[in-house]
């Protein structure tokens, strides 16, 4: 019998062990990591049923949801084939959010790629997730692997925004993004300097002119400068490309202008 609990919240679930034909486990994509074939196929290559350990799962609807082990139950379906059984811990009356945050407990302290975490702790119903989720879809914006699909990759960067400067900052960077640059401007640097642009002028910024001379520099301008900057100064890179937006800023002719960003930096008044 086991108790796994996360961190911060204990999860008082039980489980009792259990043989299981492989072909009655499903996997469930919103409680689980995304699977990747190259590790299940190199699991497979020195698969040993005696060391592959218990499989986690979830009975419910007639099926034993994979909570954690999908992928040696792949290696174990190429090793063994999809009509054998293998001992898992079988867990009772959970709901996926439920599952969710117990494969987050299970796997606490192991490498998890930053999008398949994101999207199991999303499920769990995690507040910060959910609420970066929120924003992005307020502004007709989607967060996902897919660069293809027009899906915003850089999570990480997402997170890091609104742990350090909340959700106002961050819904004003992506805005701003969005409307000047598009999907392809979705990357750490300009997220970040965009978030330090809003956190230290506030309604100083009309977004309207900002939008329009980013639109006027262009993204490759931007990067190019702040890099510049970077090289130049060796501060840090959010610092600098905060630096390159407000300088993009004050370029507009007739509009309102902002204190330079070093001289903010430095105490000089507003």
């Amino acid at each position: 019998m086991s108790k796994p609990q996360s961190n911060t919240h204990r999860i008082e679930v039980t489980s009792h062990l259990r043989w299981v034909r492989l072909d009655q486990m499903k996997v469930n994509p919103q409680a689980q990591r995304d699977l990747s074939q190259s590790w299940a196929d190199e699991l497979a290559k020195d698969f040993d049923p005696d060391k592959m350990g218990f499989i986690h799962t979830s009975f419910r609807d007639g099926w034993y949801y994979v909570i954690d082990g999908q992928h040696r139950r792949q290696a174990a379906i190429a090793y063994l084939g999809s009509d054998q059984q293998v001992q898992c811990h079988v867990y009772e009356g959970l709901t996926v959010e439920q599952e969710a945050k117990l494969f987050l407990a299970l796997n606490r302290q192991r490498q998890q790629g930053a999008m398949s975490k994101y999207k199991v702790a999303l499920t769990a119903g995690s507040p910060v997730e959910c609420d970066v989720d929120r924003i992005a879809r307020a502004l007709g914006l989607k967060i996902g692997a897919s660069a293809q699909l027009e899906e915003i990759t850089c999570v990480t960067a997402l997170l890091t925004a609104y742990k350090k400067r909340g959700p106002g900052p961050l819904a004003f960077a992506l805005r701003m993004i969005r409307d000047a640059y598009g999907y392809d401007g979705f990357k750490r640097e300009v997220i970040n300097g965009l978030t330090l642009v809003i956190d230290r002028y506030g309604n100083r910024v009309d977004e309207q002119q900002l939008i329009k001379r980013l639109m006027a520099d262009g993204l490759i301008g931007l990067h190019r400068r702040g890099k510049d900057l970077r090289n130049s100064t060796g501060a840090a890179a959010e610092q600098c490309y905060a630096c390159a937006i407000v300088e993009s800023f004050n370029r507009a002719r007739g509009g309102s202008k902002l204190q330079p960003w070093w001289n903010f930096q430095q105490g000089g008044a507003a």
